[in-house]
């Protein structure tokens, strides 16, 4: 409750102070002097990077329609608006009345046919220049020139930089998509009603087939996105060499072979070169670390849904450092961090191109979600073949302050390489999240290199059945289970893998599991530090293994270091009582066999064996 207090005051403090500038600053006109009818004028860019003006006409004030924020209706009479109405892309371009700076061209109205768009008040914006920038918040960044301003801080992870999310649970819980999901789920609980929403920023795909450009639109859009295809930027030369009001500004999420731009316009740039934009967030991430940009805008598109700017980025310039309700700040004496990813194909023979190279944004939610994307692309535009495939991935993750870790794994994909679900499970993406959510350390991935060997083949083992020779077995006997296992073009295969049954499961139902190593979980100890998440990283069973799991009729629980499996009822509940952690609750205990195979392992089998309560040699004896 204190925490709360305390957020709540320095928001009203900062927002108090942010209305006393706009008040005493000539250049700005507070909402109090607003009236109906008043008129003025916007700047954006429609072409190129020339900011151009464009007529506006008050309506009326919106009071109180965020909490502690008004907004400013207007109307914006323009030959290219009047069709268009609200333009994707606009959102930050100044509007002028009566000479001063009211605000930020922000809101629209869902399926409006008039020209009528919503103001951010400058006062709002301004307040969000008091915060303070932090460089511990987003790891790699660097000042660019003269003192950084920032505060000093330990280097420990922030409250704030993991707020809002879950945590890391471990590589099993983990895809490529997890943290952008998780976001997408905290979005949702946000969403405005029906009727005046914030502009949606575009971004813009460039380099990416049409398949994966519509994955990527799909998960960038519940977070305030709106995605079309375009082009990589980069062909001409050049572009503005400082932010200016009306001028366009770029988000660049990737940039190289791919690339990923959301696009907005500069709002006020203040005395130190510090830049308000968009007067709505971007995602409403606070403070963030995003690679930032001048931008060239080549045209407007006039839609019946959504009218929006085809953009691209011009010249790497500064950072975002804060996205906030009203605004986002840039600061362009900051560089942010970004991420090499080379990924590399082999085995397509004659493919025009087999390696890609791009440079990522370095953020705990959109670095994994962009790099499947680079990997998922650079596939299918060297692979596209809807057939089987079997694949070796390579993968090394540099983590900064821990070297370079190097994973290797194998699998196999009857539907091609292309399928998004191929590799949106490997393990680099589990380590990326510890690198970036590990509770013990701020750390990130620094670079990210993979190599894929593709071969067309359907030489696979799969599991078809297993079986035994009776369902009701004594208890601590041996037993031998048959898998019998399909090749294509080949014989079936039979294994006979001895397992014994636990004395205690005497009078239960024993299940047994047969499946490919890749599929098995291995219970792994609580981890105590960074390096432990990045060794639990390779304690993995391969795809190349067949794995005989049996079920025990124990329980087990993990701790910091170990974990302790095969405890009786009496003891665990001690444990229990002793650890309130809840990565400490009990699992069941498993007793696995690994039989190493020759090929990659897929499919799976189940048995229920009914375990007698007394061995039958007994009952005879008696």
């Amino acid at each position: 409750m204190k925490r709360l207090l305390s957020g709540l005051c320095f928001v009203l403090s900062v927002s108090l102070l942010g209305a006393a500038l706009a008040q005493s600053d000539p250049g700005f006109i507070h909402v109090d002097e607003i009236q109906p009818g008043m008129k003025g004028y916007g700047l954006s860019v429609f072409r190129g990077t020339e900011p151009e003006r464009f007529d506006v006409e008050v309506i009326d004030v919106l009071r109180n329609f965020r909490p502690n924020q008004d907004l400013i209706l207007i109307r914006t009479p323009h030959p290219l608006l009047d069709r268009a109405r609200g333009v994707a892309g606009m959102s930050g371009s100044p509007i002028y009345l009566d000479g001063r700076l009211a605000g930020a061209y922000a809101y629209g109205w869902s399926y409006g046919t008039d020209p009528v768009v919503g103001v951010t008040p400058i006062a709002n914006m301004l307040a969000e220049l008091k915060r303070p920038v932090r460089l511990d918040m987003f790891p790699g960044a660097r000042p660019l020139r003269g003192e950084p301003r920032a505060e000093a801080t330990p280097a420990r992870p922030s409250d704030e930089r993991l707020a809002g999310l879950p945590p890391y649970r471990g590589q099993h819980e983990v895809n490529a998509l997890s943290a952008i999901r998780a976001l997408q789920e905290k979005q949702a609980q946000t969403q405005a009603p029906l009727g005046l929403r914030r502009a949606s920023t575009p971004v813009m795909l460039g380099g990416f087939s049409d398949s994966v450009a519509h994955m990527l639109a799909k998960e960038l859009e519940p977070l305030g996105f709106v995605a079309t295809q375009s082009s990589t930027g980069g062909s001409r030369q050049g572009g503005p060499t400082a932010f200016e009001p009306g001028g366009a500004i770029a988000v660049e999420l990737a940039r190289g072979d791919i690339s990923i731009v959301g696009v907005g316009t500069v709002t006020h740039v203040d005395p130190s070169g510090r830049v308000l934009a968009f007067g709505h967030p971007m995602m409403d991430a606070g403070a963030t670390g995003l690679p930032t940009a001048t931008a060239r805008v080549l045209h407007v598109l006039v839609s019946e849904l959504r009218s929006f700017k085809i953009a691209e980025a011009a010249r790497p310039l500064g950072a975002l450092v804060q996205d906030r309700q009203p605004a986002i700040v840039v600061d362009p004496n900051i560089a942010a961090a970004r991420i090499p990813v080379r990924v590399k194909i082999n085995g397509v023979e004659g493919a025009p191109k087999t390696e890609w190279n791009v440079e990522v944004a370095s953020h705990r939610v959109l670095t994994p979600s962009i790099v499947f994307g680079v990997i998922a692309n650079a596939v299918r535009s060297t692979a596209s073949d809807a057939t089987d495939v079997i694949f070796r991935a390579r993968s090394k993750i540099s983590i900064e302050g821990h070297g370079t870790v190097s994973l290797e794994e194998q699998g196999f994909s009857p539907m091609g390489a292309a399928s998004p679900a191929v590799f949106s499970q490997l393990r680099m993406f589990g380590l990326m999240e510890a690198a970036f959510a590990n509770t013990f350390e701020i750390s990130r991935p620094t670079s990210i290199d993979l190599e894929l060997d593709l071969e067309l083949s359907r030489s696979v083992y799969q599991v078809v059945d297993a079986s035994i020779a009776h369902d009701e077995v004594d208890p601590g006997e041996e037993l031998t289970i048959y898998v019998r296992m399909r090749r294509v073009d080949a014989p079936d295969l039979m294994r006979a893998v001895k397992v014994r049954v636990p004395e205690a499961a005497a009078g239960s139902t024993v299940r047994v599991t047969v499946a490919a190593g890749n599929q098995v979980p291995i219970e792994q100890p609580r981890p105590g530090s960074l390096d432990d998440l990045i060794e639990q990283a390779n304690r993995r069973y391969p795809a190349t293994s067949l794995v005989v799991s049996l079920q025990m009729p124990t329980r087990g629980l993990t701790f910091e270091g170990h974990v302790v499996d095969s405890l009786p009822a009496s003891a665990l509940s001690s444990l229990q009582l002793v650890s309130s952690s809840e990565d400490s609750r009990p699992f069941i205990t498993q007793s696995r066999t690994e039989i190493p195979m020759p090929q990659v392992v897929i499919g799976g089998a189940k048995l229920a064996l009914r375990v007698r309560e007394v061995a039958r040699d007994q009952l005879l004896g008696e």
